[in-house]
């Protein structure tokens, strides 16, 4: 019974999204039990197989349907046609992303980019932006979002603040420096956005020591092994690119670009600071010297209210999931 109350959970959060699951991915991204009933004991294991059983009892009893190979709840027939339409928009989008993210190898001390959001969810539609979040050389946080930014803007390719769509361009909404890889604002939304991370550009020591900082995922998503699971679509190397960027690296080192790097934060702190949306409510902004986060209009309350909302009619969670911390 824990396993199928986890498979509602899951199939109730997705649905949020209007986003059926096959089975596999049922497995992967599946809720940890004890979010649901926290008194009851844990489960050893959740194996593929386990889906496939508790699944065929939901569909007899009617609690779940299929369609297509994808699994939903009750009454929401036609969501596996909408993925399938955003399947196809997100096979061009995944091609364009890739040949603009070519050129953002010239930006200097990047040391990895993950694609987040919508496109790693694909949960795409035409008008979606790239949400990326970067890993940055420490002390050099400032000038790298500036530079990263710049090359952005030279290849048209940059979301700015001022635009409500962006369709194809980089949101640069999530900076980490790789000395303070640990997110600290755990809820159950973020735990299955960071587990649909994709690498970009990032080598798999340094995306392993990314998820090995975040091992709080598995308390929100039971089987979540990214070593094992996660799809890498890897920018095409260029050795030409990279070299402009550590020879910019080299000139910055030092005292020069610790004094660059001062003036840098300063500026970008002053205008972060004096943006009315990053002390607006519902959402989050952070500007600290290891970490920068632009979510000021986070999607995460709502889809956490319809998902708790959806859990309790279905009577299959004791415990609301509470957000993040956002903004009041």
């Amino acid at each position: 019974m824990q396993i199928e109350d986890a498979i509602l959970a899951t199939l109730a959060y997705y649905d949020g999204l209007d986003y059926p699951l096959s089975a596999f991915e049922l497995y992967r991204y599946i809720i940890n039990p004890k979010r649901l009933k926290p008194h009851v004991e844990s489960l050893e294991a959740i194996a593929l197989t386990d889906i496939y059983e508790a699944v065929e009892e939901l569909l007899g009893r009617g609690a779940i349907e299929e369609e297509h190979g994808f699994y939903f709840l009750k009454g929401r027939m036609g969501l596996s046609g909408l993925r399938l339409e955003r399947e196809k928009i997100s096979a061009q989008k995944w091609r364009r992303c890739l040949h603009r993210a070519y050129w953002l190898q010239l930006a200097p001390w990047i040391r990895g980019m993950f694609v987040s959001g919508s496109l790693a969810l694909g949960t795409v539609s035409t008008e979606s932006d790239f949400d990326i979040l970067v890993l940055v050389e420490p002390g050099r946080l400032y000038l790298a979002r500036l530079l990263l930014s710049g090359v952005a803007s030279l290849i048209a390719a940059r979301r700015t603040r001022y635009e409500t769509t962006a369709p194809d361009k980089f949101c640069f909404n999530h900076y980490l420096t790789t000395d303070a890889l640990n997110i600290k604002h755990e809820s159950l939304y973020n735990a299955q956005t960071y587990a649909h991370l994709v690498p970009l550009a990032v080598s798999p020591a340094l995306a392993g020591k990314f998820f090995a900082e975040n091992l709080w995922i598995n308390k929100y998503v039971y089987n979540f092994t990214p070593h094992q699971q996660t799809i890498r679509r890897t920018v095409r190397p260029s050795g030409f690119l990279k070299g402009i960027a550590k020879l910019i690296e080299f000139v910055g080192q030092g005292s020069i670009g610790d004094m660059f790097e001062k003036l840098a934060r300063q500026y970008q702190q002053k205008r972060i600071g004096s943006n009315p949306a990053t002390h607006a409510t519902g959402g989050r902004v952070i500007y600290t010297s290891t970490e920068l986060e632009f979510h000021p209009h986070s999607f995460e309350r709502i889809i956490l209210d319809y998902y708790n909302e959806t859990t309790h009619r279905l009577g299959v969670s004791m415990s609301p999931e509470p957000d993040s911390g956002l903004r009041e």
